[in-house]
C-alpha cells in the first residue's frame, strides 16, 4: 500500500465502502491506494482459492490501429515531442475512467477486457497499479505502442528518426541466429519473413521502416536473469546502447554474452537486405561489415526496488526517443509513472505533449 487504508472500520465494526466520489483525484498516490486495495486486496480471494465463475465474454475497449489509419492531430508546429512534460498531471476525467473500470474488476473478478491484442484480467491492472509489481511483455508492448501511434498523430508537426520494436523482436533474433549460426560463411544468411517485416515497418502496428530511421528502441528481457532493459540499436554508428536501470545485478561480460546473438544478427540481416546500398544515407561504421555490433550501457538512473525495470525501459524508450532527459526517471516517480500508463492504456492513447 502508498498510503494508509482507504477501506476503514465503522463503529459497529463493519466496512466503510469507498467510492469514486470519495477519492481525492489530486492525490496520485491515494487513487493508486484505492486501486490496489480493489486489485490486489480484496482480488487476492481468486489467489486463496476462491471459485470463478465460467469466464464471461471478452469485453473490447479499442482496437489496434495501422499508422495509416492514425488520425492525425492539428496541434500548432512549435509542439513536439521535446515539449512533452513526464510529471503533468493525469486528467480527473481520466482518472475517474480507470477508477470505474477497475471498480467493475472488483465486483466481478470474472471479467475480461481487450486493450488491442492484448486480453487483460484483473491481474493485468493489479500488478500494474502495485508498487514493486511485476510488468509482463503486455504491458511494455501496449506502452510501446501507445508511443508509437502518438508518434504518427504528430507527424505533420514533427518528423521522427526513430521507431520501437516489440517485445517479440528479440525472439525473432535469436530464431534467425539459431538458423544460421551454424554457417561456415558469413554471406547468405536466411531471414525469415517476420523479421524482414520488422524492418520494413511492417511490424509492430504504428512502427517505421528502418530505412526512415537512426535509431530503434527494443525492449529486451535478459531471461537468465528475468530483468528488463531498454536497448537502442544505432544504424549509424553501428552500435547497440544498453539502458540498464540496474547494472549492479549483470556483469558486463555476462551483458554482453547474452546479447551476442542481437550483436551478430543485426549486421548480418542489414547486409543481407541490402539495407545500407539501398538506403538514403550510409553508416559511419568503419569495421567490416560481418564485424558483431559493440555493445555497452549508457550511464543511466536506477532503480531502487526488485520491480520496477519494466517500467524504466518503458520510460528510457519514452524519454529518449523525445530526446528529454532522463532526470524524472527515479524509483520515486515509477508509482505516478505506473498510473499513467495505466490511464493512458484505459483511453487507448498517449498523452499529448
Amino acid at each position: 500500500m502508498l498510503v494508509g487504508d482507504d477501506i476503514g472500520e465503522s463503529t459497529e465494526g463493519t466496512k466503510v465502502e469507498v467510492t469514486v466520489g470519495d477519492i481525492d483525484l489530486d492525490q496520485p498516490r491515494a487513487v493508486l491506494s484505492q486501486l490496489n486495495v480493489w486489485l490486489n486486496d480484496e482480488g487476492q480471494g481468486v489467489e486463496r482459492g476462491v471459485q470463478l465463475r465460467k469466464r464471461k465474454r471478452i469485453i473490447p475497449m479499442w482496437k489496434i490501429v495501422e499508422a495509416s489509419e492514425v488520425v492525425k492531430k492539428n496541434l500548432p508546429k512549435t509542439t513536439g515531442l521535446r515539449t512533452l512534460d513526464p510529471m503533468k498531471a493525469i486528467p480527473h476525467d481520466d482518472m475517474v475512467k480507470l477508477l470505474k473500470l477497475c471498480s467493475e474488476w472488483r465486483h466481478n473478478p470474472n471479467l475480461v477486457m481487450q486493450f488491442g491484442n492484448v486480453e487483460a484480467e484483473i491481474e493485468f491492472f493489479a500488478s500494474l497499479v502495485k508498487a514493486d509489481g511485476w510488468l509482463k511483455g503486455d504491458h511494455i508492448d501496449l506502452g510501446l505502442y501507445l508511443i508509437r501511434k502518438r508518434q504518427q498523430q504528430l507527424e505533420e508537426v514533427e518528423i521522427s528518426d526513430w521507431t520501437t520494436t516489440d517485445v517479440f523482436f528479440m525472439n525473432h533474433i535469436h530464431t534467425c541466429f539459431a538458423d544460421n549460426k551454424r554457417k561456415k560463411e558469413q554471406v547468405g544468411w536466411k531471414i525469415r519473413t517476420s523479421l524482414v517485416n520488422v524492418v520494413n515497418g511492417k511490424v509492430p502496428a504504428c512502427g517505421l521502416d528502418w530505412q526512415n530511421t537512426y535509431k530503434v528502441y527494443v525492449p529486451c528481457m535478459l531471461q537468465k536473469y528475468k530483468h528488463w532493459v531498454a536497448l537502442e540499436i544505432d544504424l549509424i554508428q553501428c552500435e547497440i546502447k544498453v539502458y540498464d536501470s540496474m547494472v549492479s545485478l549483470i556483469p558486463d561480460q555476462s551483458l554482453k554474452e547474452e546479447l551476442g546473438p542481437l550483436s551478430i544478427t543485426i549486421p548480418n540481416l542489414l547486409h543481407t537486405l541490402d539495407f545500407y546500398e539501398e538506403g538514403v544515407y550510409a553508416n559511419e561504421c568503419t569495421r567490416d561489415w560481418w564485424c558483431p555490433w559493440p555493445i555497452h550501457r549508457v550511464d543511466v538512473p536506477q532503480q531502487a526496488n526488485q520491480g520496477d525495470c519494466g517500467m524504466f525501459v518503458l520510460k528510457y524508450i519514452e524519454l529518449l526517443s523525445a530526446e528529454i532527459s532522463l532526470a524524472t526517471c527515479t524509483s520515486q516517480n515509477m508509482p505516478f509513472f505506473r498510473l499513467k500508463l495505466a490511464a493512458e492504456i484505459a483511453r487507448g492513447d498517449a498523452y499529448m505533449p
